[in-house]
């Protein structure tokens, strides 16, 4: 079987910001993007009501990324409600996913990991 060709940075970046009905995972070397591009991903699944935050695992290896990741996220939800004007049903969906936030599976992927067990 052949490796499928590798994406330039910008098809991967659209990939991540577009395909949102599509399982994703994003390696690449620090400084790169990727909690931004992550955050903003989960910010317009939930905003376009694809998933709730109580069913998005967003999981990273060390407690400061993962505190970094959360408190991204809170931001971007937080502006993304602010933002979404006249549209009701996102600013609902948005709301929800900050009172829910506390309660998501974001954080580290040992706590997951422990979550499950």
């Amino acid at each position: 079987m052949t490796a499928p060709p590798a994406l330039t940075d910008p098809q991967a970046r659209d990939l991540i910001a577009n395909a949102l009905d599509t399982t994703l995972i994003v390696e690449a070397a620090a400084g790169t993007g990727k909690t931004t591009a992550l955050v903003g991903r989960i910010v317009r699944i939930i905003a376009e009501g694809k998933a709730d935050v109580d069913k998005i695992v967003a999981v990273t290896f060390t407690e400061k990324a993962a505190g970094e990741l959360k408190l991204r996220l809170r931001e971007r939800l937080d502006s993304a409600r602010m933002a979404s004007g006249h549209d009701d049903q996102a600013r609902a969906r948005l709301d929800q996913a900050l009172t829910q936030l506390e309660e998501s599976h974001v954080g580290t992927i040992h706590a997951f990991c422990a979550d499950l067990l």
